[in-house]
Parts: structure tokens; C-alpha cells; sequence
């Protein structure tokens, strides 16, 4: 038996540079610190999940390698469901990240390794039947995802697909989604349509272009302005939390787990949207990806201060 939330992801060691200043192209120049994390957006959004104190499973790849066996390690601290995870033979996936702290920004290189062989066989109907939420993204093969989220469907789990990173993917995986998740590069990319920063409008524009049927929400995350949620062909706009932004690697991570966690105790988007804002925030005023996802306590805490 799996846990209420499946997550379908990637698995990543993240090594991170942490500098004032972005270079220039072909520009040297000396950085501040070098951490290494535990990050790949599936492991980060099942970590957002458990601190949540929600049960979580997650089903990757990790590597034969040192990284690989410190991953797992890192995840079973988290009280997360490893059952699912397999060992490829070769290296686990890392993520080479620079973070500019004069804005918090960052700039991210994934190697995939170990992830570009993830399979939904990995998980079985049993399981998927057992479970209410699937949640997956595209740092892992999106056939495999959209051969997952087709058996899903059949046994009435509901599917988040988190469009991160930007790829273009097969139209066909978007209608096999219930909620997709993504940022407004995200959606630029998939619909082919200029996101304005000051129109809202256009994002609506936008997402008509990607064909939703009356069935399926979207949720469009835009940083500290905030976040657009399409439910039931109509639209909602929650404005973003002012904070003291550190690291906002793994902050829409955040989001996605929040939401998810949240959405299971009663299905209602909207709140479950307005929950994960709060989490998202509180993410950024931390170092990392997975160690910067906050718990139950103090999302609460801040709900009862904003």
C-alpha cells in the first residue's frame, strides 16, 4: 500500500555556488560559499509534503554512486516512502546551481543521470489505487509520466503535472492532467503566447490557447506577485507575501507540495492555493531546495500574522 500523495519524480544531489553578483558572460569571479543539498524537484515537492505532515511516497532513480546512497539516506529522514525507489546503475542526477544574492534569483544545470531511466512501472495499480493525489514534472522521461497518468485516470486519482522544467511536450500528456502547474515561462512556452507583467488578461489568453476542457484547472505561480488559479473556467488572483528572500531555489516545489498536502483534506482549490502561497514564502527565506520546505507549525504561524 502507497501513501494518499504519490509523487513521480526526479532525484537530484544539488551542488550550490552562492555569489553577490551574477558574471557576465566570460567573466570570473569569486563566489561566497559552496553547500551541497538534497533537490530534484520530485524529492523536493515529497519533502514539502512530509514536513506538511502528510504521508508521502516517492518513486525516482538514484544512482550507484556516493551521491546516491546519501539521497536515500536524506529522504527516509524526511519520514518519506522510499519503497519505490530503485538504484540505476550509473550516477545519480545533480543540479548545478548559482545563487545571486543580491536578488536571491538563481540559475540552474540539471544532469539528469539516474533520472532519464525513471519507469511508471515503478508503480503499480495497487498502488495508485490506494492513493488520491498524483503528482509528477518533467525532470523525468514524459512518456513514462504520460503512460502513468492514463492508468491513473482508470482508477480515479487526481493528476498535478508540474511543467518544470520548460519543455515542449506532447499536447496529449496536458489532457491526460487534472491540474497543471507552472510559472509563466512555463506557460509561455507551452501555449506560445507573451506573458504580460502587468496584464493578468494575458495569461487567460494564454491558457485558452492550451485547450482545457471544462474539467481541468491550472494554477500559474508568479513569484512574489503571486498566483493565478484557473478552476471551473473562471479565474482567482491571490497576491504574494512580502519577505526576506534568501534562496528561492525549490520555492515553487514548496508551492506544489503545499498545495497538494492542503488540497487532500477537502478538495477545494482556492484554499488549498491561498495555504501553498503562505508555504512558497516562507521557502525562499531559506538556504536550499528540500531544506528550505517549512512544517505545519510554522506555515500556521505565519497564516496568523498575514
Amino acid at each position: 500500500m502507497s501513501s494518499p500523495i504519490i509523487v513521480f519524480g526526479s532525484i537530484n544531489m544539488d551542488l550550490v555556488v552562492y555569489s553577490k553578483f551574477q558574471p557576465s558572460k566570460g567573466e570570473t569571479i569569486l563566489g561566497n560559499s559552496f553547500e551541497t543539498f538534497q533537490g530534484g524537484k520530485g524529492a523536493n515537492q515529497a519533502v514539502a509534503v512530509s514536513r506538511l505532515g502528510t504521508s508521502v511516497s516517492l518513486t525516482g532513480k538514484i544512482g550507484e554512486d556516493v551521491f546516491g546512497e546519501e539521497l536515500m539516506q536524506g529522504l527516509q529522514a524526511e519520514k518519506i516512502d522510499t519503497q519505490m525507489i530503485e538504484k540505476h546503475d550509473g550516477e545519480s542526477g545533480v543540479a548545478f546551481i548559482h545563487v545571486f544574492e543580491d536578488t536571491s534569483e538563481n540559475q540552474i544545470i540539471v544532469i539528469s543521470g539516474a533520472n532519464s531511466f525513471v519507469k511508471s512501472s515503478q508503480i503499480s495499480d495497487a498502488n495508485i489505487s490506494s492513493s488520491d493525489i498524483l503528482i509528477s514534472q518533467l525532470e523525468i522521461p514524459p512518456s513514462e509520466i504520460e503512460d502513468l497518468f492514463k492508468r491513473s485516470k482508470k482508477l480515479d486519482c487526481y493528476r498535478v503535472l508540474n511543467t518544470a522544467p520548460a519543455l515542449n511536450i506532447n499536447p496529449s500528456l496536458i489532457q491526460e492532467t487534472d491540474l497543471l502547474v507552472m510559472n509563466e515561462s512555463e506557460l509561455e512556452n507551452l501555449s506560445r503566447k507573451k506573458i504580460r507583467d502587468d496584464e493578468l488578461g494575458s495569461i487567460l489568453i494564454a491558457l485558452n490557447e492550451l485547450q482545457l476542457n471544462k474539467n481541468q484547472s491550472a494554477i500559474i505561480t508568479l513569484g512574489a506577485k503571486g498566483v493565478y488559479v484557473y478552476k471551473d473556467q473562471k479565474s482567482s488572483f491571490i497576491e504574494g507575501h512580502k519577505v526576506d528572500a534568501v534562496d528561492s531555489t525549490g520555492s515553487g516545489d514548496c508551492f506544489i507540495g503545499a498545495l497538494a498536502s492542503h488540497y487532500l483534506k477537502n478538495e477545494d482549490l482556492l484554499e488549498a492555493a491561498h495555504f501553498a502561497n503562505k508555504a512558497g514564502a516562507l521557502s525562499v527565506t531559506k538556504k536550499g531546495a528540500s531544506a528550505s520546505m517549512p512544517t505545519l507549525e510554522e506555515v500556521v504561524n505565519f497564516e496568523q500574522i498575514t
